[in-house]
């Protein structure tokens, strides 16, 4: 059991980090939209996979019947992940030059007249 915790820990940690990384190098306009959607949801995924290996294993013992389960389980988690991914709109990548504060075409609000 602990060493399973172990893995586990191991595994978040290290799955955390390479969420990180991919979502640093995406902001950035290193990585399209399509690598960071599987990076992401491929760490997403592994990082339940020791968990859920050892659950299904005490339950259902070791077999074809656990591997295939993990299997499926483990390619829904991806791919859920993955679709909803995509489904974000992609970064804007910063303007360089001079940014205008209002927009021309955006109303002005009014000035306050309270007296305080």
């Amino acid at each position: 059991m602990l060493e399973i915790l172990t893995l586990q820990v191991i595994t978040a940690i290290s799955g955390t980090i390479s969420i990180g990384a991919a979502d640093w190098l995406y902001h950035r306009g290193r990585l399209r939209q399509r690598l960071h959607s599987f990076w992401v949801a491929s760490s997403s995924a592994v990082i339940c996979l020791p968990l859920l290996t050892w659950t299904t294993t005490v339950f259902l013992g070791v077999g074809m019947v656990t591997w295939l389960l993990v299997g499926a389980l483990e390619a829904m988690m991806f791919l859920w992940i993955y679709r909803n991914i995509l489904k974000v709109l992609p970064v804007q990548k910063p303007r360089t030059g001079l940014l205008s504060l209002r927009s021309s075409q955006s109303p002005v609000p009014p000035s306050s007249n309270i007296n305080g």
